[in-house]
This record gives C-alpha cells, sequence and structure tokens, in this order.
C-alpha cells in the first residue's frame, strides 16, 4: 500500500468508533512483527482500493454504491 509519492485527507466520519474497533481488530489479526504496518492511513487506503474495484467490477450492484446512494441527505436527517 505505502508508496514514495501520497497525497494528504483529512477524513471526517460520524462514526468513529467504527474506524476504532477496525484499526484494533486489523492489528490483532495481524502478526506482531506486521502491526505497525497498520495504521488508520493504510486502513483507508485499502477500503478505497477496495471500493474502487467494487464498483468497477459490479457498478450500481457494489456494496459501496448500495451504500452511498441510501445515506439520508442532510436535510433528511434531521426531520
Amino acid at each position: 500500500m505505502t508508496t514514495s509519492r501520497k497525497q494528504r485527507y483529512t477524513i471526517w466520519t460520524g462514526k468513529p468508533a467504527e474506524m476504532e474497533a477496525l484499526y484494533d481488530l486489523v492489528r490483532e489479526l495481524a502478526p506482531i512483527e506486521k502491526r505497525g504496518r497498520c495504521t488508520r492511513s493504510t486502513i483507508v487506503e485499502a477500503a478505497v482500493g477496495l471500493a474502487l474495484r467494487d464498483i468497477e467490477a459490479r457498478g450500481r450492484e457494489s456494496d459501496v454504491y448500495r451504500a452511498m446512494v441510501t445515506l439520508p441527505q442532510e436535510n433528511e436527517a434531521q426531520l
């Protein structure tokens, strides 16, 4: 995942507990010598890559597309 050229992004999430749970689980599963490579950044990199491949392969049938288009709009969430 790690490359010499990276772009910095700030990621905001409404569910930080999910990121922390995923981070903890990935680190628990990884061998001790590779746990240092398991960072929140590499989790986001992996998730974006998986999402891209899923959409390219399955289009509107992809899990990530379905999750995104069914999220409530900001004004709908306030109702």
